[in-house]
């Protein structure tokens, strides 16, 4: 299983990046997590978007989803050609204007989903857990029964997060604040929550993701705890194996 970082940015793009994307594949399997702003032109520059087996988005915020439309655009102008629709899975969320938009295009395929669903999708069985976000919002914990790789979209604390994570070769945590910027009510974890929920958890590799561009990630560098995970902060465009040895 492979991991390609489309954009890790949060909540806006900095120069040259993109907002939150991830691309997993294996050899008959290509999912994407989240479609963020930018990481549509990062996805078509490795994989046809039309050829993904699924996208899961953890939540409706924009920059988790606003790729999408532009994303529905292509995919309808393949219909004529005989291109299947897109499954997207997605918490409901009654409010969300992207959602309304994908409800309307017949190039997707949307299928609601909620914490306790297990799918499973190609070779990849995902597990869906709840996050807490100012809207409906998930966790997934992929693997592909070899090795695990957990991504927490959007969240702060909650009682299922080391269980979410626990032994993940592979983590991408939300730690968007440092920590005196964070307190319980915000909508997002610390980098330190990050890195102790590694070490919690057991975690083999942290990567630390929905980075701030006004927030200067050096001010992460060795605030992180103790930690048993290697922890690193993402870059645009990176790929690596969820297995932590693989360099």
């Amino acid at each position: 299983m492979k991991l390609t970082i489309l954009g890790m940015n949060g909540p806006f793009p900095a120069p040259g990046s993109a907002t939150s994307g991830y691309l997993l594949t294996t050899d008959d399997t290509a999912v994407a997590l989240d479609m963020g702003a930018g990481t549509l032109s990062q996805l078509t520059a490795r994989v046809a978007p039309e050829g993904l087996t699924a996208l899961l988005l953890s939540h409706w915020h924009y920059d988790h989803c606003s790729d999408v439309l532009p994303l529905i655009f292509r995919l309808e102008s393949l219909l004529s050609t005989g291109a299947a629709p897109l499954h997207v899975y997605a918490p409901a969320d009654e409010n969300a204007l992207v959602r309304k938009a994908v409800q309307a295009s017949p190039a997707i395929v949307l299928h609601d989903i909620a914490p306790g669903d297990v799918l499973t999708i190609g070779s990849l069985t995902i597990s869906v857990y709840a996050g807490r976000h100012p809207v409906p919002a998930l966790m997934y914990r992929v693997t592909d029964g070899t090795r695990t790789l957990c991504y927490t979209g959007d969240t702060n604390t909650t009682d299922d997060l080391v269980a979410f994570a626990q032994d993940a070769d592979l983590l991408l945590a939300d730690g968007l604040f440092p920590t005196a910027s964070w307190a319980e009510g915000k909508p997002h974890l610390s980098a330190a929550h990050a890195a102790q929920l590694a070490q919690d958890a057991g975690v083999k590799k942290l990567i630390i993701t929905h980075l701030n561009p006004f927030i200067d990630p050096r001010r992460f560098a060795g605030r992180h705890g103790p930690s048993a995970a290697t922890a690193c902060l993402p870059v645009s465009g990176t790929a690596t194996r969820s297995d932590p040895e693989h360099k």
